[in-house]
């Protein structure tokens, strides 16, 4: 295991299949997590839906899987007191982010090397909510981007950025999984490149989206043939 990073990973104490899946590769790629600090759920109000994902779900929980690998876990708030209390207390000095709200100055000022987040879009053309929605909606290539946050949402500095590969058969469905998964192919990219101790650039900040609307949906929803047709068989593209 590559034990220079000590791992904290910020997660959601419910059925979150980017919570789960991001466990096993943390280790699948040579590094070990060790601690999570696992959130409960907190209703957020959002708009309709104009679009139905089907995302799977895990078969066991967060808890199952703290077991299995022995890490230790505890349920609580992410920026409260007891969970920078416990950053310290285990020495960790990266955070990773599969699942959680925005992270105050606090707990991100505890951690050495800072808190790495995978943000499902193009930064900084696309900050906030709806990631994928927006992106179609203004016409920009749907990719991820890995960055270390700061205090401001969607912000900070920027690791690594790739977009995805789109093909005229692609619908929403299958775009929106093909950028789950690069989520989770720019995790051992990320790590090895904070082991590096490279300089990373700091991101611009630009408009942020909030949830979009359900009319607004439908729009996208208009958009989406042109879109995929515009952008299919285009070659990824990388930056760091």
């Amino acid at each position: 295991m590559k034990t220079k990073l000590k791992i904290a990973l910020f997660a959601y104490n419910f059925p979150h299949r980017k919570t789960i899946e991001f466990v096993d590769k943390i280790y699948d790629c040579g590094f070990e997590i060790n601690l999570i600090l696992a959130a409960n759920f907190i209703p957020i109000k959002s708009p309709r839906s104009g679009f139905v994902i089907d995302t799977p779900m895990p078969s066991f929980s967060i808890q199952d899987k703290a077991t299995q690998k022995n890490i230790p876990l505890y349920e609580v708030a992410h920026n409260s007191l007891e969970a920078q209390d416990l950053l310290m207390k285990y020495n960790v000095n990266l955070g990773i982010i599969a699942g959680a709200r925005v992270l105050t100055h606090k707990v991100i000022d505890i951690l050495r090397y800072g808190i790495l987040n995978f943000h499902p879009a193009l930064l900084p053309e696309i900050r906030g909510l709806d990631s994928m929605l927006w992106s179609i909606y203004k016409n920009v290539p749907l990719g991820v981007t890995a960055h270390l946050i700061n205090e401001k949402i969607d912000a900070g500095f920027l690791i690594v950025q790739q977009t995805i590969n789109i093909l005229s058969s692609d619908n929403f469905q299958s775009l929106y999984e093909k950028n789950y998964q690069l989520q989770l192919e720019l995790i051992p990219i990320s790590l090895n490149l904070i082991l590096q101790n490279q300089a990373f650039t700091a991101l611009e900040i630009n408009e942020y989206n909030n949830r979009m609307s359900y009319v607004k949906q439908l729009e996208v929803k208009e958009k989406l043939q042109e879109y995929v047709r515009q952008y299919s068989n285009q070659k990824d593209g990388s930056k760091n």
